[in-house]
């Protein structure tokens, strides 16, 4: 099966009223939302918390290298760290879906020590079903929450919303004290392999572009390495080392506060001539005609 580099998923959203908090929340609709495709073979790390309840359709998703699938009612959640990679959700799919990172509650007010257990548990465990009442539930309160924060006038809506937040995570825990998890879905080794290794160039292509240096990191030898990753994705292992490097590359270069030179040290590149001569024997064209491309 061939698969073709990935690219960034659609920005979602947010509400206005929610830019300067530390939490959001809002529906995803498969309809308005497609995955691309290339996002199937593409993992990243979670820099926040999420949780997701599916209210409608269903799809497939991997956490920390598990696969599940998931349907109306199911939820799963990402703690910061957890390595994520949306495979595919229908079209009639919607979601409900709660973003925020460490700080989308008041620490004096979760007792931590009581929680550690309940989280390595969500953590081996972050896919569940839901009843029909929990949903209901809680989407009634972080629809709730989303009505506090609205009250742009209000004096105290950051620290209504918050401690809302709190009765609604207090909820989620409860859930899955007593809940019954999702069986993780099996996937092929050379699937995994070829998984891992995207994600591990996505970390350190900055840094290397060496495939000894990858194959290392998963105990393999490099051959069959290059062969797993030929096998999988009909691509070279070296192809999505330069496709990740170049992906990166482009980034920077839309950054007009960024010159050549320092996008070339951040790439970690010997000099700016280097960068140039890679850059277009990936791209057929030079760093700099790239930015004026727009």
């Amino acid at each position: 099966m061939n698969h073709t580099p990935p690219l960034e998923l659609p920005h979602i959203p947010w509400d206005a009223e929610q830019e300067d908090l530390v939490f959001r929340i809002f529906t995803l609709s498969g309809k308005e939302h497609p995955l691309p495709p290339e996002a199937m073979i593409y993992p990243r790390r979670m820099q926040g918390s999420s949780v997701c309840i599916c209210l409608q359709g269903e799809g497939e998703v991997v956490i920390d290298h598990k696969a599940y699938s998931f349907h109306k009612n199911d939820m799963f959640v990402l703690f910061p760290q957890a390595v994520y990679q949306p495979v595919t959700r229908s079209e009639d799919f919607i979601g409900y879906i709660l973003n925020g990172n460490a700080d989308s509650a008041p620490s004096e007010e979760i007792d931590y020590a009581a929680a550690l257990p309940l989280y390595f548990h969500i953590r081996e465990n972050p896919c569940i079903t839901l009843a029909d009442d929990d949903v209901h539930m809680l989407v009634k309160l972080g629809d709730m929450i989303k009505e506090k924060v609205r009250r742009l006038d209000h004096p105290y809506r950051k620290e209504i919303a918050s401690h809302l937040m709190i009765a609604l995570l207090y909820e989620i825990s409860a859930i899955y004290q007593r809940g019954q998890p999702l069986i993780q879905r099996s996937r092929k080794r050379n699937q995994e392999l070829f998984e891992r290794f995207l994600f591990l160039v996505t970390q350190h292509c900055k840094n290397e572009r060496r495939l000894e240096f990858y194959a290392q990191q998963m105990f393999l030898t490099p051959k069959y390495l290059s062969s797993v990753i030929k096998q999988v994705s009909g691509r070279s292992a070296s192809e999505w080392i330069a496709h990740t490097v170049i992906l990166n590359a482009k980034t920077m270069l839309h950054n007009a506060s960024m010159t050549v030179q320092q996008i070339a040290q951040e790439l970690n590149f010997p000099n700016p001539s280097f960068f140039g001569q890679y850059f277009k024997k990936h791209t057929g064209i030079t760093p700099k005609e790239y930015q004026l491309q727009g």
